[in-house]
Order: C-alpha cells, then structure tokens, then sequence
C-alpha cells in the first residue's frame, strides 16, 4: 500500500474546514468503494489515501466564524452570522455533519465512552431554524428615521437537500422571468382598486382590460411573439396600467418559454425599454398621490432596470455571464439604464451594500459593489432560497457549526494542530527558467512545547470554544516549527484570509509576487474592509423596549451600526451551558439579547495607530451612542423624555450583566464589543475591477499548492459562508478530484 497524500491546511476557518471535509469525505467513500470491489473480487482493496493536519494560529476553529465563551457561559461573537436559504453547500455540509453527529451519538447529553466531550446540539433541527423576516431602515421625506419589515413566504424545499432544477433555475432567462412575476405582482397591488364590493353591474377598467389575450402558445415561433411585441409598441397598449401588466406576462412567458434569441435582440429590448418607461411613468403619478406605495414602486423600478440593463448590455448572450459587468459598481449600472435615483438609493439597494460591507476603506460615502455580483447575490438571495430566505443559529456559530464539523473530522482522522502562526512560506521555482514554483517550506511559531500543543483539548466540557485565550498559552517563550516539502507535507493549502496571506508573502521579495505577475496583480486588487461588532444584554424584551413586529432582523441603519438582529433565542443556549458546566444558575435578569454589527473605517483605525486596546475604547463608545441617540426608531419605548423633551431614560438603564444583574448605564463593560481590523479577521471587498484578478482554487501556476477563501474566485466572489465552502470544495477537487464540479451548486452560475 502507497504512503498517503500528506495535505498541510493552513487556517481553521469556513473555507480550511470545508476543504478538510471534503477531502476527507473522498478517502471515506473511496475506502468503501475498495472494500466493496475486494469482496466482489475487483481488487485489492488499495486506494489512494490522504493524511490531513490543520494548521491554525487560534486557539479555537472559525475565522470570521468564531464564536466562545465566557466563564458565565455568554456567546461572544466575531460579529452577526446569519445564514441565507441559498447556501446550499454549507446547508449541505452541515446536513451532513450533523447525520454523524446524531449516529455517533454526540449531543448535549453523550452516552458514548468513547466520546470526551458532548456538544451544544444533535441534530440539524435542533441547531438551525428559519428566519422568514426582513426589514430595512428608511427616511421618510420628512426625514425621520423608519424600518420597513416584511415577510417572505416560505418557498419550496430545504437548503443542503437534494436540488430541484424546476424550482432552481439557474440561467438568467429564469430569473428574469422570476422577476417579471415578481413585479406583475407588486404592479397589481399598487393599481388595483381597493377591497370592497362593487356595485352591482360595475367594473374597473382594470378589471375589464385584463381580459384582453394573457394567452400564451408555446408552440408559436419566436417571430410571431417578437411581432405581437412589435404591435402593442405601435399602437401604444403599453400607456396603461393594463397594458404594462399585458406587456409584462408576454415578456414572462417568452422568458421561461425558451432562452433569448440574440436574433430578436433589438426588437425585445425596444420593447422592455418601453416597458419600463411606462411602468415608471405610470407608478411616478401614483407615488405622487400615495406615499406609503413607494417602497413597492422603488422594487419595480429595481426589477425593470435590471431587465432592460441585461438585454442592452449583451449580458444573456455573453458567455461570462453576470461577470461581464462586474468591472462597474452596481448603482452607476442602475443609473446608467435609467432607474430612478431614489430607487437607487432605496433601502433596498443600501441593504446589499450594507450586507456585503461594500464601502471602500469602510467609508460610507465611498460605496462600491461590482454589478455583476451584485445581481448574482441578489438573484440568489431571492429566487433561490429553499425553506425561508433567512436561516437562524440556535446558539453562536462556534457552536453550531465548528464544534461538530471539529468533532467528526477528528473522528475521520484528521488532525488539528492549534497555536501555530504561520511567519514564513518559502518559494522556490523560475517560470522564466521553464522552473514550475512550489513551496519549498513553512515555518510557524507556537506557544511553549510541542508536548503541551499536543496535550490541548479546544473544547469545554459542554463541547463549545473558549473565548478567552486559554491560561496555558500566556507564557512568552515561543517555539519555531518548520514543515519542508516531500518530508512533512506533499500539498499545501493556503486557507487564511487574504490579508494575512499577502504579508507573509510579502515578506519574502523574490517569494510567489515576484515570480508570478498574475499572483501580484490578485494581491493588488482584492481589497478588504474592517468591521465592528457589539452584543447587548437587556432587562426588557423586544417588545417592551418598542419593537412588535415578530422577530428583528434589520439593515441600512445609521452608521456606526448599519444592521440589528434580535438574537434573544440564543440566551436559552448560555442558560443551558450553565447546567450542563454545573454552575449554580443565578437570578437573570435578562430578557432579551441584540447583536449589532457595521463597519470601521480604516481611517479610525490609522487614526488609533492599531492599538487593540483604543480601537476597542472607541467601537464600546460607538454602542454608548447607538444606545443614546440612534436605536429610537426601533426601540421608541425605552426612550423617556420629561415635559420639557430632556431625556430621562434610555437602553442604557437597562443593560444586563454578565451574571445576570442589573446595572443600568454602568454595565456597558459588560456587553461585548469585538474590532476586526486586522488580517483574516477583516471582510473581504467585491469591488468593481477587482473580481477579475481573482485566482481560483483550480490554479495549477504553483503546482504543489491551492488557495481557499471567500477571497478567491469560487463562483460566488462575495464575503460568506457559502464562497468561503465553495472555494474549500474547489481545493479539494484540486487536490483529489472531488467534489466533481457540476455538484458544486451554482459554481457555474451565469
């Protein structure tokens, strides 16, 4: 039997542990395909094998993902994690993940020997749950400060089971037809005449005009739809509301009826430009005459943009796809193909800046998302999510996500090797020569003996992270550990942020930049953003503090912060913690728990000089004001004013504890704030020009290395958990050939 592949994963977050996963899920199917052939007598049972260490500079798994706690059992986050109904390889995974874990048995009560440790949860269902609700924050005209809520029905299906292309189609034909459905709807509500009883005999024009021929015959060529498009332009239907609804469902149908034709090209957008010209026309005077519409209108507004934008652009008929408009930002495209400016500045596409962190250098007044990734997560977002649009942790990422994926592939054999800070990478190889590149060695650094590493157990007794660095790693003596190619490692992937990868590499200057340009300009272009972060603990519930509109999930705030989450479900979970460590379980004040998250610029974070200690002074002095001045419009109740208009009472007078204890406006230390502004702990950018200069997993230019992260190019080039997996399954198939591609859900999304 062949010595197995030794595989060095540098970095213990989403995209390292994914590759881990399914790398070791190969060797897992690969050994039972062997076995089977032996007994069949195909074989000798032999099949390639795969030795996998983790390297990891924390103490703990995660990255961005990290989550522990603390000694009263709190969750204290990187920042707000909430997953999207689209992620159907991450759901995938931890279907997965979670059906060892239940068969092991491992949960929070493990009758298993064998098992050290139990874990916060045991099944899929009891540590994810939909979160159907959305909502944004908005001034109104008179510019007070709003949120629009809303929620999204259930759709068919569940994120991570097995997919429906039906129900999932992914070729922009479908999601413009989507899209046009989508806004026929929302033009009907906003010009249908109100509930009620008619009188007897009447009826609307509305009514009357949509009986006009919506028929649709499949069998009818392209040319006599195009024609029948062609008439209702000359003879002018499109100047009613009607007739922009009839226009609408012919447009729908040729969509999902057949892929575009570039033959008809001209014809087809001259007559989605009048479309749109007349559906913007139409809801212009009715927006005039009822405010409270213009949300809606700004959707269709939105919806009719990108139609027309994608057909004048070529973008159906080019074979990059969405890709091709990714060297523009999102609001100039809009702009550009003649959407209005307040739809431009709607909530709605503030959100998807918001949600992505897209400001460069983490300045507001600099927002910048590449066009076509914009549409694509957009798209994704809200025509492909399975179950609900929004899917909620029970308890911190940590523990729901990286305590099981830690347990089944220690279990499959993998091995973690934790406080190990990679200083050095060493290159060697001359492309201009015809020398392929490899990496020759790493060195890291780690904290006092390899015996005492070795020794370490990541995980409490309840089978969560710690959040405070463990006592026996304070020590200052450091050891110096280096790994050489075809001794301790045969392939090496890179899984650390870019950030980090960039100044290792940098360190070495006739290192991978110097020796290969496409690996210089990747490095030069992919940029990314600081953020910050703040969980508050509260002696008032949601409700009482203001909030009655179901469970909070909202964006496009007011910087310092510009999303919220009610996370008071996860307080079940520290409850639980402190059974199951056997704490005596104090009188708790807390009723509700909210996690805030928004950006830091890199301009206050130069202006600190990177010191940890002030940049975390100033994100607990952004919470104080949030608290003060800027929560009022969600939380309106918690504010109390004298007759004279001074306040008297904010949710500063109700801040919690860590033990449970009321301490008012002095427990603002003990609600947690977390900077992220250095290395992988900082948001990678999808600015425009950028996502170009991308590598791939894929890449072969070093040829014993890959890359993994929501950095690289995967298919979805934005920060999450779903890039971060897919690139992790896109080095696993660099380095074993699997996942096949095609099983890579939306990895060949247009």
């Amino acid at each position: 039997m062949t010595a197995p592949i030794r595989v060095a994963i540098v970095g213990g977050g989403c995209a390292g542990i994914a590759t881990a996963w399914q790398i070791s899920e190969f060797v897992a199917l690969s050994k039972a395909q062997a076995k089977t052939d032996r007994k069949a007598g195909m074989g000798n049972g032999d099949c390639t094998d795969f030795k996998i260490t983790v390297y990891e500079q924390s103490w703990r798994l995660g990255g961005k993902g990290a989550s522990g706690r603390d000694s009263s059992g709190r969750i204290r986050e990187h920042g707000l994690h909430i997953w999207l109904g689209f992620y159907e390889n991450a759901f995938a995974m931890m279907r997965h993940c979670y059906d060892e874990v239940r068969k092991a048995p491992w949960g929070p009560v493990c009758n298993d020997d064998k098992a050290r440790q139990p874990l916060p949860h045991e099944s899929f269902d009891d540590a994810f749950f939909p979160e159907p609700h959305i909502g944004v924050a908005t001034k109104s005209r008179s510019g007070q400060w709003e949120a629009w809520s809303g929620m999204l029905p259930p759709m068919k299906g569940l994120p991570g089971t097995e997919l429906d292309d039906r129900t999932n189609p992914f070729t922009l034909a479908g999601y413009l037809a989507r899209c046009i459905g989508l806004s026929k709807a929302l033009i009907h509500s906003v010009v249908a005449p109100p509930s009620g009883v008619s009188p007897k005999g009447s009826r609307s024009t509305l009514d009357e005009s949509i009986e006009l021929d919506f028929g649709f015959d499949a069998v009818r060529s392209p040319g006599v739809v195009i024609d029948r498009m062609a008439k209702l332009l000359r003879v002018g239907t499109l100047t009613t509301a009607a007739g922009v609804l009839q226009g609408a469902t012919i447009l729908e149908n040729w969509l999902r009826e057949r892929d575009p034709a570039p033959q008809f090209t001209s014809t087809v957008l001259a007559f989605i430009e009048a479309l749109a010209a007349q559906t913007r026309r139409q809801l212009t005077d009715l927006v005039g005459i009822d405010e409270p519409l213009r949300r809606k209108t700004e959707i269709i507004d939105l919806i009719m943009t990108i139609v027309v934008g994608l057909y004048r652009d070529r973008v159906l008929f080019d074979s990059r796809g969405l890709d091709a408009i990714n060297h523009i930002d999102c609001k100039d495209w809009l702009i550009k193909h003649g959407a209005m400016r307040s739809s431009v500045e709607s909530p709605f596409v503030t959100g998807l800046y918001d949600l992505a962190f897209c400001y460069r250098e983490g300045d507001r007044s600099k927002p910048a998302l590449a066009a076509g990734q914009a549409l694509r997560g957009a798209l994704r977002m809200f025509f492909t999510y399975r179950g609900a649009l929004f899917w909620r942790m029970r308890s911190g990422m940590g523990d729901t996500v990286f305590a099981p994926l830690y347990r089944v592939l220690k279990d499959r054999g993998v091995d973690f090797k934790f406080m190990h800070q990679l200083e050095d990478i060493r290159f060697v190889g001359e492309p201009l020569k015809g020398e392929p590149v490899h990496v020759a060695s790493m060195r890291f650094e780690t904290p006092g003996s390899a015996a005492g590493l070795a020794g370490f157990e990541p995980l409490d007794d309840a089978g969560c992270w710690y959040h405070e660095r463990p006592a026996q790693f304070a020590q200052a003596d450091t050891s110096s550990v280096t790994l050489n190619y075809d001794k301790e490692f045969d392939v090496v992937v890179f899984a650390m942020g870019i950030d980090d990868f960039r100044v290792i590499c940098q360190r070495d200057k006739d290192g991978l930049f110097k020796k290969l340009k496409r690996w210089n300009e990747m490095q030069k272009h992919v940029k990314t953003v600081g953020t910050q972060a703040a969980q508050v603990w509260l002696d008032t519930s949601v409700e009482d503090l203001g909030w009655r509109r179901g469970s909070a999930l909202v964006s496009a705030l007011e910087d310092p912060f510009e999303s919220w989450a009610d996370m008071t479900h996860t307080f079940a979970a520290e409850r639980a913690w402190r059974v199951q460590m056997g704490k005596k379980p104090d009188a708790d004040a807390t009723r509700s728990v909210s996690y805030f998250v928004g950006l830091l610029s890199d301009a206050d974070i130069k202006a600190k000089e990177y010191n940890a200690t002030e940049i975390e002074a100033m994100v607990r002095d952004n919470l104080q004001e949030l608290l003060v001045k800027r929560v009022e419009p969600l939380w309106p109740d918690a504010f109390m004013r004298d007759d004279k208009g001074n306040l008297e009472s904010t949710p500063l007078d109700h801040l919690v504890d860590e033990k449970g204890q009321l301490l008012g406006s002095e427990g603002l230390k003990a609600q947690h704030v977390q900077a992220n502004f250095l290395g992988s702990d900082r948001y990678t950018l999808a600015l425009p020009g950028s996502l170009e200069h991308r590598i791939s997993p894929l890449d072969a230019s070093v040829i014993n290395m890959t890359i993994a992260g929501d950095w690289t190019e995967c298919g979805f080039n934005e920060g999450c958990i779903e890039a971060a997996v897919m690139s992790g399954m896109l080095a696993s198939h660099a380095i074993c050939g699997f996942p096949a591609l095609e099983d890579i859900v939306g990895y060949d999304h247009p």
